[in-house]
């Protein structure tokens, strides 16, 4: 793997560990740990949008949720059994964009990113399986379902 590469990865790594850490962070907001976020959503057992801990914004849409926090901004979708480590390469850009990743900064450049993103595609470092709610997510591939 090149040094680009690597640092796709490294984002993709960074991306998964901020999406597990706000979705756990809601959930301990509204103490519904074990729980599907999107379900409760939808059954309106927790709000829409507001703010948590720190004074984090979010703010449920379709299939995810958007974070908008002091260094940045995540935006997941939600995969089977409220998996929150899925990936879309345009959310992973914008994560990119909006979170001040100097170190990765080689990788700001849009046509490059998605050139790389394709590459783990084609090398199946990513797999992306169909899963519902949102078919169009990437897994890590050691990440099984």
């Amino acid at each position: 793997m090149n040094d680009c590469q690597d640092k796709i990865k490294d984002l993709i790594s960074e991306y998964i560990s901020c999406a597990k850490y706000m979705c756990s962070l809601l959930k301990d907001n509204f103490d519904v740990q074990g729980e599907k976020l999107l379900r409760l959503w939808k059954l309106n057992l927790i709000p829409k949008e507001g703010s948590i801990a720190n004074e984090i914004k979010y703010n449920f849409h379709g299939g995810g949720c958007y974070f908008e926090f002091e260094n940045g901004t995540i935006d997941i979708d939600f995969g089977p059994d409220g998996r929150c480590d899925g990936v879309d390469p345009y959310k992973l850009y914008d994560f990119l964009e909006t979170t001040n990743h100097k170190r990765h900064v080689d990788l700001l450049d849009k046509r490059r990113f998605f050139d790389l993103f394709n590459q783990l595609i084609e090398k199946k470092y990513i797999v992306c399986p169909g899963w519902y709610p949102n078919p169009s997510l990437y897994y890590l591939k050691m990440t099984s379902h």
